[in-house]
């Protein structure tokens, strides 16, 4: 028996020396890459708040803009979006994947039974019964299981990045969609009353040519420029139904069920508090995947590392048999054994090597993705910021173009009235106030966008600072 158990051991010792010769015992432990940046932002101002003196819980960001409407639609499509839906069955994958991988720290158990009936002409009729159990455990010795659900749980952790990532996406086009929506309703307001003005132009100008006072052609300038506002209207009108068409597949539903009425709206903007330190970008579901992901590939790397060490398995067999099954498990004709094995590859032409190269290659790439990741959120932060400022002093601008355009019209209206100049200066007066009206709503839709384009680039939610 001593001997037979020397044996045995010199045996493992051998194969594991062989194959952990080229190899680590255990995989090296993943720590965070730390990335180097300012701390601010750089068109941020210089107002900064510390980071002890912010809330740790987010607000939901909908709920800044104070709309009742766009806050239902968020939270309808938080529980209906499609794509979110798919992406939380991923998600749940992904956790069926860790036990999964858990699972290899237990034993495994088999079962066996089996009943023959046969007959020979000199035994006659034969029955046999049979069971067989067998079990097996693959003690985790090298880490190799840990690393395993280590790097499933970082999979696991990326999917949920993932699903908040897409959530957030799919939050913003909706948004973006709603507001569209509200753009050409404000637009089609505007049409509206310029068509009106414009028909009670034509009116009178038709008079006024019949009674002889002026020029056909002062007739056909007015009707030309109705005919243009009536234009511009059913280009509105398309493009509203294709926006509330966008919506409703966002929302998950039929767009033959989905409409969104027209209701009043005014594009105020909200301050977001922009003296956020900017190591808090951190926060974005893109990067938070894009480290998980990065977790992830170092615990393959760290199973490549490991692919030279043996297999050490302990096994335990046992049989019974019987010709009466009321006798089976009382049966003398009983076997067990039990024992412990060891297995490695000691040469396999280089696999094991390419395998290595191949995992060392994939960390390094995700590791330039995550770099990737934090310098495009930072980008996208200070892009929010240019424009914030930008938009803002354009809708100032703007507003005082709209006041000169307004007096314009008035002070032509009374030059026509007055006989000192043509029709034409009227017409050129007013499409230059309507275009003034468009272009404000347009600024000030542009600018609460980018509101939450910039919350989306801060992560998807305010700190508020206590």
């Amino acid at each position: 028996m001593k001997k037979t158990v020397f044996t045995l051991s010199m045996s493992l010792s051998c194969v594991m020396f062989l194959t952990a010769c080229h190899s680590t015992l255990r995989p090296a432990t993943y720590e965070k890459p730390m990335i180097q940046s300012a701390e601010q932002y750089k068109y941020a101002g210089l107002k900064w708040v510390e980071v002890s003196t912010l809330s740790t819980e987010k607000q939901a960001w909908w709920e800044i803009y104070h709309d009742p409407i766009l806050s239902g639609l968020i939270q309808q499509l938080n529980h209906q979006n499609l794509t979110v839906q798919q992406a939380e069955a991923r998600y749940r994958h992904a956790i069926a994947l860790v036990d999964e991988q858990g699972a290899a720290y237990s034993p495994t158990l088999n079962l066996a039974a089996g009943a023959n009936r046969g007959e020979t002409k000199n035994l006659g009729k034969n029955r046999q019964f049979s069971s067989n159990l067998t079990a097996s455990w693959i003690p985790d010795l090298w880490g190799r299981v840990a690393k395993a659900v280590e790097g499933q749980q970082a999979n696991m952790q990326a999917s949920a990045a993932d699903v908040a990532a897409i959530k957030l996406s799919q939050q913003l086009l909706a948004a973006d969609s709603y507001w569209n929506i509200r753009l050409y309703d404000a637009k089609l307001d505007v049409l509206k009353q310029t068509q009106q003005s414009y028909e009670r132009s034509v009116r009178i100008l038709q008079q006024q040519y019949q009674a002889g006072l002026i020029a056909r052609a002062d007739v056909i300038q007015a009707e030309t420029q109705l005919k243009q506002v009536l234009t511009q209207q059913l280009e509105a009108q398309r493009n509203r139904y294709l926006q509330e068409n966008i919506l409703a597949v966002l929302l998950g539903q039929s767009v033959a069920d989905f409409n969104l009425h027209k209701a009043a709206y005014q594009f105020n903007t909200p301050k977001i508090p922009m003296q956020i330190p900017s190591r808090l970008l951190s926060q974005r579901p893109d990067v938070i995947r894009s480290e998980r992901e990065l977790a992830l590939t170092h615990a393959q790397l760290g199973l490549a590392q490991t692919a030279w060490l043996p297999d050490i398995s302990i096994g335990l067999d046992t049989a019974l048999n019987s010709q009466v099954f009321s006798t089976l498990f009382q049966s003398p004709q009983s076997v067990w054994s039990i024992g412990i094995k060891a297995m490695g590859t000691i040469y396999d032409g280089g696999k094991r090597n390419a395998a290595l190269k191949q995992a060392q290659a994939n960390y390094e790439e995700k590791l330039a993705a995550y770099k990737h990741a934090v310098l495009t959120g930072w980008k996208e932060v200070e892009d929010g910021l240019i424009q914030a400022t930008n938009f803002q002093l354009q809708l100032e601008e703007q507003q005082q173009l709209l006041k000169l355009s307004v007096e314009n019209e008035r002070v032509a209206a009374q030059r026509y009235k007055a006989g000192l100049v043509s029709y034409l200066e009227v017409a050129t007066a007013q499409n230059l106030r309507l275009g003034a009206e468009e272009r404000l709503l347009e600024l000030q839709q542009s600018h609460i966008k980018n509101s939450a384009q910039l919350v989306a680039a801060l992560g998807g939610g305010i700190f508020i600072p206590e």
